[in-house]
């Protein structure tokens, strides 16, 4: 509200200036909070989307196409920010004159209005919250035993609960000659591309004499792969850092070369110093091999570290990167949907990993990824939704991905396997059911712009509009809750920058008639359309009725829940309750008549626009969800968006006869 306007000399009207939402200072504040709330959020989806940062929980998120988790997170972050500055700034502005009791005070009507409200608001809430709290509670972390067995779908265990029984499962899965190698995982990442290029099979742990010369195995490696235009260094020590680019150097059949710090192989000094420059990749964190060391290795050629001291991370980046013709790339940023396939082990049982080393070359190979035991790691977690495939017309279209698992329960839990075999189940792309698409995101980037707005006006109005009333202050944030950015735009049209003047009880905001119809229509749909939103949720949660008095008869559908029975459980209880509890009272107050003589004017305005309302709102709800498959199911990530593609059709389809009704003069359009 503006500071104290001109007062006219007529007696029966004041004019009170004009309502002003924003000053300029707040508006500027605003503006500030929504940058500052949408870049610091969006810095945090962006760098979750590229792996850097792992968010526990919420990792259905990013089954979403890359690009819309960092959208969602903007504008959460900023829609929040923005309602805590414009809170923070909005400077209280006090009434000129105090209304009279009967407008201001709290009489059973208002109490059961306000009581209706927050019952509404709260049955709303707690369905479109129910999705983050099954993500919460049945996310990585949780029990998985619905989904445990020995073999899931997309995860498989390798039969061997010792390192020596998975390398005979190698040897079973994976005809061909063998390469026995010593239990030692440094000896086997430095023979796997030995083996490969000999097209053998590593057999992990079956050596008699369990000792060979370090040596000697790297003279034996270079000898025959001496050749490729990339070397990997690995540090003799900590092999569970060593065996993730073991897999990929088996596979490319580039040689690996373990490294004490200090100390370089004379074999690799004399590979090195014939004069052709090699791609070395260091594949150990700085506490395991120093810059030092690699500074020294830089006279030999183009030296890199590939490494990172979170030993996850570390294993995701060998699984992400790629140099020329060398290494997965397997990136989940703007990836194409391929057969992809994972080894999956821990890494504080480096020995099953080394056990697994066939699989990086033969049959359906793949990298190495790591997790804890208990549950799948976040990062990994994470990466295997934003992996997670999608088909488009049948699901048996595909891509399939697959992992394997190495190691007993004791080193690789149930709970983690049934985790990795849900992340990467392939969806249908419009609805990824357990996890979220770009529709869904969408949705929810709706809706938490329509719940901070709901915030701010319930707290605005008081502050900004002293002069609104009662029933206004409960509608219009009721109406942004339901119809998000159209609502919050609605509400600057109305109210911004409006000529205010006082009729003896009355207080009315002049605004155009287009204005006024807007205004209007929140009158009947805020409450009505959030009343049948409720209903909606309430009979869907115990199960639509259906009528069979109309079997094998040609008005069969009169009885299908989504036709007459959804009509009359969502728009009959919603005109009921609107005329009772909120237009009737309110145009009682307005007109200065009895409360049932308010109702009984309101009743047929309200009939009017809830009808209107639901018919738009009915055709665009049947036609995405029955035509376009958008489900809407509250255990589904993608059941927000066609309530809200629905409910804002609703609310158009009521702007048109509500502004007839308010050149009628049957609505006021002026609270």
């Amino acid at each position: 509200m503006a500071e104290e306007g001109n007062h006219s000399g007529n007696t029966s009207s004041k004019n009170l200036g004009k309502s002003r939402i924003f000053t300029l200072k707040s508006f500027f504040i605003t503006l500030i909070g929504a940058f500052l709330g949408g870049f610091i959020f969006g810095l945090v989806g962006y760098f979750a989307e590229n792996g850097s940062v792992a968010i526990p929980r919420l990792e259905p998120l990013f089954a979403a196409p890359y690009g819309s988790v960092t959208i969602f997170f903007v504008i959460f972050g900023a829609s929040l920010c923005s309602l805590i500055a414009s809170l923070v700034s909005a400077d209280q502005l006090h009434r000129e004159e105090r209304d009279n009791e009967a407008r201001t005070g709290l009489n059973m009507n208002r109490w059961f209005a306000w009581g209706i409200a927050v019952l509404t608001a709260a049955i709303i809430l707690s369905a479109l919250g129910y999705i983050w709290v099954l993500s919460a509670a049945y996310g990585n972390g949780a029990d998985q035993e619905s989904r445990i067995g020995y073999t899931m779908k997309n995860v498989q265990r390798v039969p061997g609960d010792t390192p020596a029984e998975v390398g005979n499962s190698m040897a079973t899965m994976f005809s061909g000659q063998r390469l026995e190698v010593p239990a030692d995982p440094v000896v086997a990442a430095v023979m796997a591309p030995v083996a490969s290029a000999r097209n053998q099979t590593l057999v992990y742990g079956t050596e008699e004499d369990g000792q060979r010369n370090p040596d000697a195995l790297i003279e034996e490696s270079l000898s025959l792969l001496g050749d490729s235009p990339f070397i990997v260094i690995v540090s003799a020590k900590e092999p569970a850092y060593a065996l993730p680019a073991a897999y990929t150097a088996a596979y490319f059949r580039v040689p690996v070369v373990p490294v004490e710090e200090g100390h370089i192989p004379q074999s690799l000094r004399n590979l090195l110093k014939k004069g052709e420059k090699k791609v070395i990749l260091v594949a150990a964190p700085e506490r395991l091999l120093s810059d030092a060391l690699l500074k020294e290795m830089e006279v030999f050629g183009k030296v890199e570290r590939v490494a990172d001291e979170n030993v996850y991370k570390h294993a995701l980046l060998w699984a992400r990167s790629r140099w020329d013709n060398f290494g997965w790339g397997m990136v989940e940023n703007y990836h194409f949907d391929g057969y992809y396939n994972f080894v999956l082990a821990n890494p504080e049982t480096p020995e099953f990993a080394a056990a697994g080393l066939p699989m990086a070359y033969q049959g359906n190979y793949g990298p190495l990824l790591y997790t804890q035991k208990g549950d799948l790691n976040n990062y990994v977690d994470q990466y295997f939704w934003r992996l997670s495939p999608d088909y488009f017309v049948f699901p048996s279209d595909g891509p399939f991905m697959n992992v394997r698992v190495v190691g007993g329960p004791e080193s690789v839990s149930y709970n983690a396997q049934a985790r990795a075999d849900l992340a990467l189940e392939v969806q249908f792309f419009k609805n990824q059911k357990a996890g979220t698409s770009g529709l869904a995101l969408l949705g929810w980037s709706w809706f938490f712009i329509g719940l901070f707005g709901a915030i701010w006006a319930l707290f605005i109005m008081p502050k900004r509009l002293p002069y609104s009333s009662f029933y206004p202050r409960i509608y219009w944030p009721m109406a942004i809750l339901i119809f998000g950015p159209v609502g919050i735009l609605a509400f600057l049209m109305a109210y911004h920058k409006r000529p205010v003047i006082s009729m003896g009880n009355m207080v009315k905001f002049m605004r155009p008639p287009w204005a006024r119809a807007l205004s209007a229509t929140i009158m009947s749909t805020g409450i009505g359309m959030a009343l049948m939103i409720a209903s909606l949720y309430l009979f869907q949660a115990s199960g639509m009725p259906l009528l069979l008095n109309f079997e094998f008869s040609p008005g069969y559908w009169l009885g299908s829940p989504t036709t007459t029975i959804m009509w009359l459980i969502m728009v009959v209880p919603a005109i009921v309750i609107s005329s009772l509890f909120y237009m009737g009272p309110m145009m009682s107050d307005m007109r200065q008549k009895k409360y049932w003589e308010g109702v009984k004017e309101a009743f047929p305005v309200v009939v009017l626009s809830m009808v209107s309302a639901s018919i738009g709102m009915f055709i665009i709800g049947v036609y995405v969800i029955n035509w376009r498959g958008w489900t809407s199911e509250e255990d589904l990530w993608l059941w927000v968006t066609p309530l809200w593609v629905s409910a804002v059709a609703g609310f158009f389809t009521a702007l048109i006869p509500n502004y007839f009704m308010v050149k009628a003069g049957w609505k006021e359009g002026e609270a």
